[in-house]
């Protein structure tokens, strides 16, 4: 089988003849060791490795038309060294709503980045991000996927081109940060489901873009609400509704595959997550998760293809023993029967040993053949 032959069949929660391997490799460690950060960067380190390409900075959009009094402008605040300070103000009939991102803060791997001041600082400014979504809503103009055709006739039979969804609830975050989200839940539930239903239309046109695109693996971005630790019930309530229409989009077409980023303590959301339909869930944390990769297989193996698991931490701190150890130890949990893609229970870090990802991908390769 080609990789992505193997890929494809243990989604289908099929038997390949090995199992998949692959590391989530993102832009820091394309960064680290090839100074790119772009979608070619990461397969092409996934070329020198031998391994899957499966996770990359490939996505999809809509084009709009018409004029719009919404706009969105970046400036330099800061810069010292690899350090930058930038501000977005993003305006609107409503007024504007001011952001602040700091990248760079750590010279030794530049591409990190953190949002230091969220746009939505009071409730009241919700209202803002109802009707900007609204009219991007209003104003679309049909799918856009011309970066995710590209790598898929690229990347051929090497490589799976996913398309990255960002989700519903990772956008709300993104707008007030994650503490002051999980309060307004709370403090004007309302509100915020008004919101919720203004975005929903920008995601489902997000979906069909997938859906018209080439590419036949999506995965949608819910770590920052698996990674909140919800109580069950809110996260039905605040979640779910969404990843479920997400899934009935992506199974009414054929050849078509959708699946679920998570991150975190997820034992007590598999139900729901498995519920909704997707076809894999990622990514299993071995340290911050609170459910093994044996029990994930054994409950939920013949619903949904299990993805993850690999401890990305030893690929920057431990050996190429190790990381050997930690190959045969997610075989020996997840191996039997299918339906297992192993990949790294998070990103693979920037300050990762290439030997320690060879061992990886080797061992896996002798000892992961059915």
């Amino acid at each position: 089988m080609t990789r992505k032959q193997a890929f494809l069949a243990a989604l289908r929660l099929e038997t390949p003849d090995v199992v998949p391997v692959a590391p989530l490799v993102h832009a820091r460690y394309a960064h680290k060791l090839l100074g790119r950060t772009d979608w070619r960067a990461v397969f092409e380190v996934h070329q020198r490795l031998g391994s899957t390409h499966f996770r990359g900075p490939i996505g999809v959009n809509f084009a709009t038309s018409g004029p719009s009094e919404w706009t969105t402008e970046t400036r330099l605040v800061m810069q010292e060294g690899t350090r930058r300070v930038t501000e977005t103000v993003y305006g609107g009939p409503p007024g504007q709503l001011r952001a602040v991102d700091v990248r760079g803060m750590i010279p030794h791997d530049p591409i990190t980045h953190k949002r230091t001041e969220y746009p939505v600082k009071h409730p009241d400014e919700w209202e803002f991000v109802r009707a900007w979504y609204e009219d991007e809503a209003a104003r679309a103009a049909g799918p856009t996927f011309a970066t995710a055709a590209e790598a898929f006739e690229v990347m051929g039979e090497d490589g799976v081109p996913s398309v990255g969804l960002g989700s519903v609830f990772g956008a709300l975050g993104n707008w007030r940060g994650l503490q002051d989200l999980l309060c307004d839940l709370y403090d004007i539930p309302q509100v915020i489901r008004a919101v919720q239903e203004a975005m929903k239309p920008t995601m489902a046109l997000r979906v069909e873009s997938f859906l018209a695109s080439p590419c036949e693996v999506g995965w949608y971005d819910i770590c920052w609400a698996t990674g909140a630790n919800m109580s069950p019930a809110m996260f039905e309530e605040w979640v779910i509704p969404d990843v479920r229409m997400v899934c009935e989009m992506v199974r009414e077409v054929p050849g078509k595959f959708i699946g679920l980023y998570t991150l975190g303590r997820i034992r007590d959301l598999m139900p729901a997550m498995v519920d909704a339909g997707p076809h894999f869930i990622e990514t299993f944390e071995p340290n911050e998760g609170d459910i093994t990769l044996r029990e994930a297989k054994r409950l939920y193996g013949r619903d949904v293809c299990v993805m993850g698991n690999f401890d990305c931490v030893l690929l920057a701190r431990g050996t190429a023993d190790q990381c050997r150890q930690e190959a045969l130890r997610c075989l020996d949990e997840a191996m039997e029967g299918g339906g297992y893609i192993m990949l790294t229970g998070d990103e693979v870090p920037a300050d990762t040993r290439w030997e320690n990802l060879v061992a990886w991908v080797e061992t896996v390769g002798e000892h992961g053949r059915y």
